[in-house]
């Protein structure tokens, strides 16, 4: 096999262009990890948001259930209160 000293043409370009692409990929999963971790702090605060707006509700209404459909309330049964308690203990 003799020495080359340069590429073809059609292999540097070949080589440049898979180059390109995988770090145009790169470039993808680093703005797919910053947006992960983005909606990450999203969820955090908005389930924060909703353990102190079912904190106000349980103090104001006491412990209920309540339909996202209508906001009917409605009691639950002291059995499943006391089971939830004996699990939320354990």
């Amino acid at each position: 096999m003799s020495k080359a000293t340069k590429l073809t043409v059609e292999e540097l370009k070949g080589i440049q262009e898979l180059q390109t692409k995988i770090n145009q990929v790169l470039v993808n999963i680093g703005n797919a990890e910053v947006a992960k971790s983005q909606m990450l702090a999203v969820h955090a605060a908005d389930q924060e948001e909703w353990k102190i707006l079912a904190s106000k509700l349980e103090e104001k209404y006491g412990t209920v259930n309540i339909s996202l459909e209508d906001g009917s309330i409605t009691e639950i049964p002291e059995e499943t209160t006391q089971d939830t308690a004996v699990l939320e203990k354990a």
